[in-house]
């Protein structure tokens, strides 16, 4: 791949890097691909990051719907940090690091994968809580019913359990 120009070429030399066409198939995110029988797979990168910012987006003609879908598959292989996940409501769920990664997984959809126009709906960001010491107070719950009662204390969760 040459400037965003594809060169078939029959060899290329150690130290450069190679566009492949056609492995889509075969391979989600990463992979290894070797012609040696001995040869080790590169270990896939691990992030410290997790997708939190989710973002919705469905196309504005709805028989732009197939590519959309092409275009999401090709975003889910082209970014290792992007989450796409696909709602029974009909909505394709774009989650990303941030609101700029996600501003930019939106731009790179709409004009260069799915090249169609979409409409995106407002960020929303998962926000978690957690405990951290024990609690003073005890809780009670009762059944839908009202013939039972759960009562309970928080507890931060111990590291050996994480």
């Amino acid at each position: 791949m040459m400037a965003g120009k594809i060169l078939s070429v029959e060899s290329v030399p150690c130290g450069n890097t190679v566009g492949l066409i056609g492995v889509d198939s075969a391979i989600a995110k990463t992979g290894t691909i070797t012609d040696l029988e001995g040869c080790h797979a590169i270990r896939n990168m691990k992030y410290s990051v997790s997708p939190v910012v989710r973002v919705s987006v469905v196309p504005k003609n709805q028989a732009d719907l197939t590519k959309l879908v092409d275009g999401l598959k090709k975003l889910n292989s082209s970014d290792p940090l992007v989450v796409i996940t696909h709602e029974s409501s009909g909505e394709h769920i774009i989650a990303g690091c941030g609101e700029l990664h996600v501003e930019i997984c939106l731009k790179d959809l709409e004009e260069m994968y799915a090249k169609c126009p979409l409409i995106k709906k407002d960020p929303v960001v998962s926000y978690n809580e957690t405990v951290t010491e024990f609690s003073d107070k005890q809780c009670m719950s009762k059944s839908p019913n009202k013939h039972n009662r759960l009562y309970a204390k928080a507890e931060g969760i111990v590291e050996e359990l994480c």
